[in-house]
């Protein structure tokens, strides 16, 4: 299978660090979260991991250049930020065949994703989300569902109701027909966009409950609790 990271985005949540270095590339345990995401890719058996660049692209390629590994991996250049979901369309000839995981490059997981693949088969979605359980979604994308997992709606960020709900875990196993019909070169978003849209013409979109949080280092407050707490990327079957 192949996998998708998002690192194209300019990282603005995190202020200055933003901009001076990539998101991808800010360093965890002194080495840098790309790594770590490629190591986590290869220990879940993925052989082509595809990474769209835009801000300070010349750092992310450059380090893909160095960085040894037995993955294939695949720099495609947005000429301007097209979105999570638009970049994945630009870069969809080098994903395929389906289906393909996308990431997004600000987060930290270590949990197997061989369940989440498993219910991607078992109920025929275009998409299975995976989520996470949280009692705030202060700042986070809710997702909706009904008793099968079957997703009835999204809110990004403006959520009003009362915890426990389902977070947005920012991982994704996703079909070409999901993909392919989207309008090329126009910024898309899965969670504003695509994945609503899919809903709302009754495509089976699915989630997928994950046992651990995932942890989004995106922001200054964020970074800084994830390296004080050293946390690692160790996969559990």
């Amino acid at each position: 299978m192949n996998a998708m990271v998002l690192a194209a985005g300019r990282g603005t949540r995190l202020g200055p660090i933003g901009e001076r270095v990539p998101k991808v590339l800010l360093e965890i345990d002194g080495e840098p979260l790309l790594a770590r995401h490629l190591r986590y890719l290869e220990q879940q058996r993925f052989s082509r991991v595809v990474i769209n660049t835009y801000h300070l692209a010349d750092q992310v390629e450059a380090f893909v250049r160095e960085h040894s590994t037995s993955l294939e991996v695949v720099c495609v250049r947005e000429q301007r930020l097209l979105g999570t979901a638009g970049a994945v369309l630009n870069a969809l000839s080098h994903l395929l065949p389906a289906p393909f995981a996308v990431f997004y490059g600000d987060i930290i997981v270590g949990e197997s994703l061989r369940p989440l693949a498993e219910a991607h088969k078992a109920t025929g979605a275009v998409a299975t989300l995976a989520v996470h359980e949280a009692s705030s979604a202060e700042g986070k994308g809710v997702v909706e569902v009904d008793e099968t997992g079957r997703v009835l709606r999204f809110v990004e960020k403006r959520y009003e109701g009362r915890g426990p709900v389902l977070i947005n875990s920012g991982i994704y196993l996703v079909e070409e027909d999901l993909i392919a019909p989207l309008p090329p070169g126009v910024p898309l978003d899965f969670g504003h966009d695509v994945l609503p849209d899919a809903v709302r013409r009754g495509a089976p979109v699915f989630v997928h409950r994950l046992a651990e949080a995932v942890v989004d280092i995106g922001t200054p407050g964020a970074l800084a609790a994830v390296r004080a707490g050293s946390r690692g990327t160790e996969v559990r079957a």
